[in-house]
């Protein structure tokens, strides 16, 4: 670490000896022995810490020199030395010059060498306070940001689930931070019995996947409101996204488009974990690869046909689940995963996904959620 530099200003050759004397063995000493060869100092150093100065000198009072060094040293501590007791120059010192201290000559050594200890520290506490105030409103600010980020989420997410004549639907969405990069959303329409799931997992993490997540959702609603399949509907929000938002981010979707008459209909995937069909106890993962979207051009989706019968459950997972690490690191995995949808598939589908995601959070422990973790469930009761 670098010495403290302190500046010495006197016009009185034995004043300024006597200070650098004083001062050499635990600063580093610059002198001047005149206020205009201070300035130039000054100038030409911003890395002067401690100005003590002489009030009486002949070119420049030690008040007018160190209001000039106010531009160059903001922050340095300013120490008047004088021989007299005028108080009006001396408050006018304090008040204008940003002067720490004033000493009355003749000075002793140990006072002043005090008095510069007391300057650096109240200069020490004053920038840490500042920084203090600064981390405080920086931390402000971003939770300002950041719930605005939760009412701009709260507003994309649905708010329930539909109510649907022999079909239940639920949902658990856990976001690893404030806000989440999951997403999930629900289309139903009762003239022609289709229900449109789908479920996202933007890249990235907190605010800049939860904002990405809110333009792939604003086209997500413009398309849901037509009679697309879902692996169409995929291709056009790949081609959208490639085409206007040229970001590093990209999302992985699965979207289901179901027939509630007779439980027929197409899921494609984008990128997403295969979901999972349970059904009488037993669990199959329906394969379904496809690339996410935003990644690649001209990506083409193939959806499958799915049937639900009655007691039949649909299972749409972000990664975030099998992803999820204890304290040792260790992965909660499919293996784990499975064993849980099985354990609790006999319950109502909303105590079901609870009960998984209670596993999934009793695995963790205290480790920290890495990853945001979204259950969606579509059961057929009759």
């Amino acid at each position: 670490m670098l010495p403290t530099k302190v500046l010495v200003v006197d016009d009185e050759p034995a004043n300024l000896q006597k200070l650098q004397r004083t001062l050499i063995n635990r600063y580093c000493v610059l002198a001047a022995s005149s206020g205009r060869e201070a300035l130039d100092i000054v100038r030409r150093d911003g890395a002067i810490a401690v100005i003590v100065a002489d009030q009486r000198m002949p070119d420049m009072t030690g008040t007018e020199f160190l209001r000039e060094t106010l531009e160059f040293l903001p922050d340095a501590v300013r120490i008047v030395l004088t021989g007299f007791t005028d108080v009006d120059v001396l408050m006018e010192a304090i008040n204008t010059c940003k002067v720490f201290r004033y000493i009355v000559k003749p000075w002793d050594p140990p006072d002043l060498l005090m008095t510069i200890e007391q300057g650096l520290e109240a200069h020490r506490l004053a920038a840490e306070n500042a920084r203090f105030r600064r981390e405080l409103i920086r931390r402000e600010r971003l939770a300002r940001e950041l719930e605005i980020a939760r009412e701009i989420q709260r507003y994309i997410l649905p708010q329930r689930c539909p109510k649907l004549e022999n079909y239940e639907v639920a949902v658990e969405y856990h976001p690893a931070y404030e806000v989440g990069g999951d997403l999930y959303d629900f289309d139903w329409d009762p003239a022609s019995g289709t229900l449109q799931v789908v479920v996202g997992d933007v890249s990235g993490k907190s605010i800049p996947a939860a904002l990405y997540g809110a333009v792939f959702s604003g086209h997500l609603r413009a398309l849901v409101a037509h009679p697309i399949p879902p692996a169409e509907t995929l291709t056009l929000l790949n081609s959208s996204l490639i085409e206007r938002y040229q970001v590093s981010n990209y999302i992985a979707v699965a979207d289901l488009r179901l027939d509630l008459r007779d439980g027929t209909g197409f899921l494609a995937n984008g990128g997403m974990p295969y979901p999972y069909l349970v059904r009488q106890g037993d669990i199959f993962q329906l394969t379904v690869p496809g690339v996410p979207l935003g990644l690649l051009e001209d990506s083409r989706y193939e959806p499958i046909p799915v049937r639900l019968v009655k007691g039949d459950m649909l299972v749409l997972a972000s990664d975030g689940a099998t992803d999820a690490v204890n304290a040792e690191g260790k992965m909660y995995d499919e293996v784990r995963l499975r064993d849980s949808l099985r354990r609790h598939c006999a319950r109502e589908t909303p105590g079901f996904l609870q009960g998984v995601y209670r596993d999934i959070e009793e695995y963790v422990g205290r480790a920290e959620l890495q990853d945001d973790i979204t259950l969606v469930a579509v059961r057929r009761t009759g």
